[in-house]
């Protein structure tokens, strides 16, 4: 897995990491998405394949001469891990190979693993939540929210994405919000051995990618 991913630090030592990038193989096509609560522990760790990302824009998105002066190259962290074993099958023990890139948003940007630490950074207005729904096209996306974005502090930006994603591009979504159980990657891991509502989630999100 090649992290590629827009970031931004701030004098005061903020951090975000907004769209960031999950390619597998060689392939410029788009997998999926995914939509998570806030970046974690991923690091930036040098200059990206900016020829790369600018490819994957004008051929997914029509977007041209996209301007990557603030992307870097990122190590993946264990969510990303996670996801990867999601989109791949591995925890339904599925070894279908991915070949493309996987997008990776969250409700808000600001970049910290600790998430009672970067709940306070939220705010509904900030340029560093999620507006982003373009970019999801027509492939299926993973909402992995967890309960703050069900129950909690990130219920409202979340509920405005759900509300804005056409469910037919993901029909195992049920279009009340509050009938769906939209499991964080780290909870997936920690569950789907003992779990047949994990099982049953992946399989039928896994059933979509692998068509």
């Amino acid at each position: 897995m090649k992290v590629y991913a827009e970031y931004f630090s701030e004098s005061n030592g903020n951090e975000y990491r907004k769209k960031t990038l999950l390619h597998f193989g060689q392939s410029t096509n788009l997998i999926g998405s995914a939509v998570l609560m806030n970046p974690g522990s991923a690091k930036p760790s040098g200059a990206p394949d900016s020829e790369f990302i600018k490819l994957f824009y004008e051929r997914n998105h029509e977007i041209k001469h996209l301007d990557t002066v603030n992307w870097k190259t990122f190590n993946p962290d264990s969510t990303m891990v996670q996801l990867e074993k999601i989109f791949s099958g591995w925890y339904l023990g599925e070894k279908y190979e991915l070949n493309g890139v996987i997008q990776l948003f969250n409700c808000f940007y600001f970049k910290n693993q600790n998430f009672g630490e970067a709940i306070k950074n939220y705010t509904k207005e900030s340029n560093y939540n999620f507006n982003e729904f373009q970019f999801f096209l027509d492939k299926p996306v993973y909402f992995g929210w967890g309960e703050p974005g069900k129950y909690g502090d990130l219920r409202t930006i979340a509920t405005e994405i759900f509300k804005n994603y056409e469910l037919k591009k993901t029909p195992i979504y049920d279009p009340n919000f509050d009938k769906n159980s939209f499991y964080h990657p780290g909870y997936v891991n920690r569950s789907y051995s003992r779990m047949a509502k994990t099982q049953r989630i992946l399989r039928d999100f896994y059933n979509l990618i692998s068509q």
